[in-house]
């Protein structure tokens, strides 16, 4: 956290300095006298075809000298226009040129208005449109969606303003194709979240997991996004580590004048407010993702030799070390809340920088109600009967904030330089109490875990952008990004009814344990581009070069200590603050032992990746756009594994791939696109899995061990998209897709007595193919009742299937099944009603996922599979009183229950509840 900050703070003064220096406020002869109320237009040229920007065109206010140049990017602004209503004109060699009338321009404030250039071969004569006319086709036709190089869908800030989602991952699930695994990890197209990369502003994100290098989105609050952007095809100016698609979260941008805005809300969950459910002690800190000092390894613990002789001493001195907290406190479930606040605009101290800082922060209490949790073994008549059977209850309180600054400035007119900061941070505080049988404990057993999660990330770019000319553009990016996790000071505690009838703690290495977990992982990344306009500026025929680099460096540690009684059974069968108090930790006592757990250890990883590309964007005709390829790629990965039971190892993976992609885009009319493209990607192991350490959950928990000899997979990718945009607001796109996998990665999970193994093995091949379908359709064509109505949907049909052999002389249930986490099918649908001013609007919203396989089963018995569920979310925004304007969201109304099955035995399940929410926002 103090690297993070002094990076940050010198960065940012060293960046911000550079900037104002360079700034030189624009002078423009007025055209009116000092007194006259004055105004700001901003925005950018863009080409109507490929929505690119358009540099050193002449944007003038008709009637005046005033007028300004379009520098990088196609960005301009013009400063002291008349107040009013003014006409604009816009001229480009190579371009027909357009006068934009209606164009209001507030007093003392500023205006927003990107205008789009035809080329001179598909307009010669000059046009004339209004400035509403020009936002409209700016805004709608002109979306990302249409211009985008590759195919590509987005779910934008006003989107997720009028839904009830209140994380990116919540977010992101309304997609296309899209799909999230347990409320924060994402599923593109049916495959796992392997195949899933997120970038954050364009840069790639660490992630704060374990077990995965892909990072779980509900780390970043709402309220922060500009939007969130899924790529599905693959172009060399892109990592080429996913196949499923590459997620870009982008944060917000400056407004065209200054803003405030706040916003709160405050709600419940039906399952948790009023109910007596178990919540986990706090120690201090949780609230803020920080806990304090408490929670911290003993000491003893930490400095004492383990493989060498402990005295009983030692052991006492380690219990009182320990806080001795291991059971929930029950209470009354309470209420959730939010509060946000954020401020921008393009002005610092008189300079032209853009700003815009933003910080929100919430507080929930959730609940896993009807508990099950059961490990199986093949009973009579194929069936799965439970070794492992226990049933309860968990009870969350969770913290999340977030906050982003960020700048921006022209230097000149021929560069831009930006700074963009974020950093997040959640915690998880979480009590879990369930009973149950265990065929190797007894008929009757009893387990509470408490469990303390803080999860963070922090992200620091520094960008550049520069038109050399008007045929040379270089674009760079710098980032540093850190991530943690931590996990300490959880307590497990099994207790197991003998033959007398009484409960006393188990007496051996799963009686009752202490977890101190520690993940912290630091990327530096840095990418430049350059690109190449040839021929005719307006033909927009471009050659483009770049260079990537990232650095990522990992630790993990993962200690496990279990907590041994010798006492006598009246002892053991009180509390286990009582068992491992003071009274047992005397001086004089021998009642505690400590021991390290076998099965617990650690790992680091080390991954340097270097990549250049050659990627040409070339036009044939007006009509059909080539783009083709291909990035070189290489990495070179290092992972080195221990455990508590000094064991150690050493992985490496290193390859160099080529990676070609061709893309064709035919613009069959105005309005209709058809895309294809056949690409190759790549996937590699995830650090842990390469890691040969085994991890395992106490009780009958999976113990999960790497695999130091798997392999990168390769993946072709053939796609074929039709899109059409009738009119603004509105999309219909179907589309086809087809990837071969060659040594596909997938989990495989073993029964043994009391427990199952999980491993990873590359299989032989797989295929995957779907289609997916989108509307967005305007339904006042109903009559005039439904002109407010919007309805849209999104479906994706997907299947699978994969070779697996015998993955190391495994015999697996199907030899030859769909992907691990690969779904049949996906279905987003929903209604939105929004009044003719816009500030009222409500929506539904429904979202299914097939059933899908979390993990591989091995004979005999069958694959672990998810349940479908039936989502039903509304919300509703409407005004108030002036800029105050109110909000009522209502989550899971159907309260679908989370189901893990295993034939006829469910392996997990729950019910999370609904949850109700009522807010204001203000916006000055």
């Amino acid at each position: 956290m103090r690297t993070y900050v002094h990076v940050l703070s010198r960065f940012a003064r060293q960046l911000t300095l550079a900037m104002t220096a360079a700034v030189v406020p624009a002078s423009v002869a007025a055209a009116q006298s000092a007194d006259a109320p004055v105004g700001r237009i901003t925005g950018r040229i863009i080409d109507a075809k490929s929505g690119q920007g358009i540099a050193a065109a002449g944007v003038q206010v008709v009637g005046t000298t005033i007028g300004a140049q379009s520098g990088v990017d196609g960005r301009y602004t013009i400063i002291r226009v008349p107040a009013g209503t003014t006409t604009l004109q816009v001229r480009r060699i190579g371009y027909g040129p357009k006068t934009v009338t209606g164009v209001i321009v507030p007093a003392n404030g500023a205006l927003e208005l990107d205008i789009s250039l035809n080329s001179a071969d598909v307009q010669l004569a000059a046009i004339s449109v209004t400035a509403t006319k020009e936002k409209g086709t700016v805004n709608d036709a002109l979306n990302l969606q249409r211009t985008a190089t590759n195919a590509v869908n987005s779910i934008t800030a006003e989107q997720i303003a009028r839904s009830p989602d209140g994380d990116a991952a919540q977010a992101a699930q309304r997609v296309s194709g899209v799909t999230v695994q347990d409320g924060k990890f994402l599923q593109v197209r049916g495959l796992s979240e392997r195949y899933t990369t997120a970038s954050l502003n364009g840069a790639r994100i660490p992630s704060p997991e374990p077990e995965r290098k892909v990072v779980p989105l509900d780390l970043f609050p709402a309220n922060l996004l500009q939007d969130v952007t899924t790529t599905k095809t693959f172009t060399p100016d892109q990592p080429g580590d996913f196949a499923g698609a590459n997620v870009n979260i982008r944060t917000k941008e400056f407004p065209a004048s200054r803003q405030i805005n706040y916003s709160t809300s405050f709600g419940a969950n039906s399952r948790v407010l009023g109910q007596t459910l178990p919540f986990a002690p706090r120690a201090g800190g949780e609230l803020v993702g920080f806990a304090n000092s408490k929670r911290q390894i003993p000491n003893a613990i930490a400095q004492a030799n383990f493989l060498g002789n402990v005295s009983q001493g030692q052991f006492n001195q380690m219990a009182q070390q320990q806080r001795n907290v291991w059971n929930p406190t029950p209470r009354n479930g309470g209420p959730n809340g939010s509060f946000g606040a954020s401020t921008g605009g393009n002005t610092i101290l008189g300079k032209r920088i853009g700003y815009v800082l933003s910080g929100s922060y919430g507080y929930s209490e959730e609940v896993r109600a009807d508990e099950q949790f059961a490990v199986g073994n093949q009973g009579a008549n194929n069936t799965v009967v439970p070794l492992t059977s226990v049933s309860g209850s968990t009870g969350r309180s969770s913290a999340q904030w977030g906050g982003i600054a960020n700048l921006s400035t022209l230097v000149g007119k021929s560069s831009r330089l930006s700074l963009n900061t974020t950093m997040t941070r959640s915690a998880d505080n979480e009590a879990r109490m369930d009973r149950g049988f265990d065929e190797n404990l007894g008929d009757s057993i009893a387990r509470t875990t408490l469990r303390y999660v803080e999860r963070g990330v922090a992200t620091v770019t520094g960008a550049g952008e520069h038109q050399l000319g008007e045929r040379n553009k270089t674009a760079w990016a710098v980032t540093y990004a850190n991530t943690g996790r931590r996990e300490p000071d959880r307590s497990d505690v099994v207790y197991a009814r003998n033959n007398t009838g009484q409960y006393t703690l188990l007496s051996s290495l799963d009686g009752a344990r202490r977890l101190y977990f520690d993940l912290a992982e630091t990327n530096n990344t840095a990418q430049i581009d350059h690109t190449i306009t040839i021929g005719e500026v307006a033909n927009q025929n471009t050659l483009k070069v770049g260079a990537y680099a990232r650095s990522t460096d990992r630790r993990a540690d993962a200690p496990i200590y279990a907590f041994l009684s010798r006492a006598a059974d009246n002892v053991r069968s009180q509390q286990p603050d009582v068992i491992f108090g003071a009274a047992q930790a005397c001086s004089n006592c021998s009642f505690i032992n400590v021991q390290p757990v076998g099965q617990a250890g650690s790992y680091t990883a080390e991954d340097r990746t270097m990549a250049g590309y050659l990627m040409a964007d070339w036009g044939l005709g007006s009509r059909v756009r080539i783009i083709a390829g291909a990035r070189v790629e290489s990495a070179d990965i290092t992972v080195d594994a221990s455990t508590q039971g000094g064991f150690t190892s050493s992985a490496n993976l290193n390859n160099t791939d080529v990676l070609p992609s061709l893309l064709v885009n035919t613009k069959l009319t105005e309005t209709q696109n058809l895309r294809f493209g056949i690409t190759r990607t790549l996937a590699r192991p995830e650090y842990r899995e390469l890691a040969p350490v085994t991890f395992r959950d106490v009780l009958g928990g999976v113990s999960v061990t790497g695999n130091d000899q798997l392999r990168r997979s390769l993946i072709d990718n053939v796609d074929l998209r039709y899109e059409a945009f009738p009119n603004p607001g509105e999309v219909l796109s179907i589309g086809v897709f087809a990837k071969r996998f060659d040594s596909p990665i997938e989990r495989i999970e073993q029964a043994t007595s009391g427990a199952y193994q999980a491993r990873f093995q590359n299989a032989l091949s797989a295929v995957n193919a779907g289609v997916e379908l989108e509307f967005r359709k305007q339904l006042g064509f109903l009559g005039g009742w439904a002109e407010p109505l919007t309805g849209f949907s999104n479906v994706t049909l997907m299947s699978s299937s994969v070779d697996l052999d015998t993955l190391g002389g495994l015999t697996v249930t199907d030899r030859t099944r769909r992907l691990v986490g690969q779904a049949p099918y996906v279905v987003n649908a929903g209604m939105t009603y929004s009044s003719l001013s816009g500030r009222t609007n409500a929506t539904i919203l429904y979202n299914v996922v097939g059933e899908r396989i979390q993990a591989a089963g091995v004979v005999p018995l069958p694959n672990i599979v998810e349940k479908p569920r039936h989502m039903v979310d509304l919300s509703l925004r409407f005004p108030v009183a002036g800029s105050l304007s109110a909000r009522m969201d209502a989550r899971n109304l159907l309260d679908a229950r989370y189901r893990f099955m295993q034939g006829n035995l469910e392996r997990e399940g729950y019910n999370a509840g609904r949850s109700f929410s009522v807010g204001l926002s203000w916006r000055q």
